[in-house]
């Protein structure tokens, strides 16, 4: 398991809250634009819990929608909130439950749900500290400058009139 180096605790560890960053801030806001009523466990502000949906919650949501609202929209922004990083960490903690959208408590989650959250966190860590070692690695070679040639000065040409009147 990963180590939080910050607190020496497991990153699962369920005395670990995870709250809502700007990413899933953006997103619960995007959901909440697309319902009829405010959904309690959508998180405000960046104190605010994020707390894993209920089974079924899809077609709660679609109840919930506005009328111009189309299904592709719905979809796409309770994928976008429940895919970000904070949600499937939220999902993958060792005591996570999920709640009804009145924001009470429903049914822990599954052992499937929670491995298969925690793989996919643990794939996009991997994948984010690639991405800082690899830049040094992957770089292209940087040419050397050469000085910059000496702008030329410019001559001033005045037409002199000679010659005597």
């Amino acid at each position: 398991m990963v180590e939080d180096r910050k607190s020496g605790s497991n990153l699962w560890s369920a005395g670990r809250a995870v709250t809502a960053r700007p990413f899933e801030l953006n997103a619960a806001k995007e959901l909440q634009a697309l319902l009829r009523d405010k959904i309690a466990i959508l998180p405000v502000t960046s104190n605010d819990r994020i707390k894993p949906f209920q089974i079924g919650a899809h077609d709660l949501f679609c109840d919930l929608a506005k009328p111009e609202v189309t299904l592709a929209d719905l979809k796409l922004a309770l994928r976008r909130y429940t895919a970000a990083t904070g949600y499937l960490m939220a999902l993958g903690r060792d005591d996570s439950s999920r709640y009804r959208l009145d924001g009470s408590v429903d049914a822990p989650v599954s052992d499937d749900n929670r491995e298969h959250a925690r793989q996919i966190v643990k794939r996009r860590f991997a994948k984010m500290q690639q991405k800082r070692v690899a830049p040094a690695r992957d770089a292209p070679p940087v040419a050397p400058v050469d000085e910059p040639a000496k702008p030329v000065r410019a001559i001033l040409t005045i037409p002199h009139k000679s010659g005597a009147k």
